[in-house]
């Protein structure tokens, strides 16, 4: 066993014994499962769309699309190029078709890229600095609460939700950047 396979078994283990020690944890984890879910994230991505578009913004919206695109084929790369089976308590959530494919966590990928999304698309509402940090807040704490409903409900290793974050982390800087680069 390498490092970073210890390091993953070792965030496992010290989850899976606190679900044990704590099972009251789990309706709280749950909720934060499911806005990493498909339908959330489409729900963020087009509440994202909608407000480029009432600001006028379309090509903003489409950038917002592309970027969605661009991820899934990230995922699913990384996914054909990194074969790795998910811990095995990931069953009790997901189906036996769903233990392949555990790197990168999609759904810390999308969800944190959504908020990235949403910040770039209501940023220009925010006026104060007391708003944006507001936004800032919430977007890091439901970010966290994904994470750690991946982490306490034993779907997916460290490294995949590290994997989530970088990758979310590049797109998101790739399409702020394009964002931010408008046209004359």
């Amino acid at each position: 066993m390498d490092a970073i396979e210890a390091l993953d078994w070792g965030a496992y283990s010290n989850f899976d014994h606190q679900v044990q020690s704590f099972p009251q944890i789990l309706p709280i984890m749950r909720v934060g499962f499911y806005l990493g879910d498909y339908l959330a994230i489409g729900v963020l991505f087009s509440l994202a769309a909608v407000l480029f578009a009432v600001q006028g913004k379309h090509r903003s919206a489409q950038v917002a699309a592309v970027a969605l695109a661009v991820a899934l084929g990230l995922i699913f790369a990384a996914r054909a190029l990194v074969p790795r089976m998910r811990p095995g308590n990931a069953q009790n959530w997901l189906g036996p078709y769903e233990m392949q494919g555990s790197y990168p966590s999609a759904a810390v990928f999308l969800f944190t890229l959504a908020m990235v999304m949403l910040a770039c698309a209501v940023w220009a509402w925010l006026h104060s600095a007391r708003q944006r940090a507001l936004y800032l807040a919430l977007a890091t704490v439901l970010t966290v609460w994904v994470c750690m409903a991946q982490f306490y409900l034993c779907t997916h290793y460290l490294t995949d939700v590290l994997g989530g974050l970088a990758g979310a982390a590049l797109v998101g800087w790739i399409a702020c950047r394009f964002l931010a680069n408008r046209a004359p």
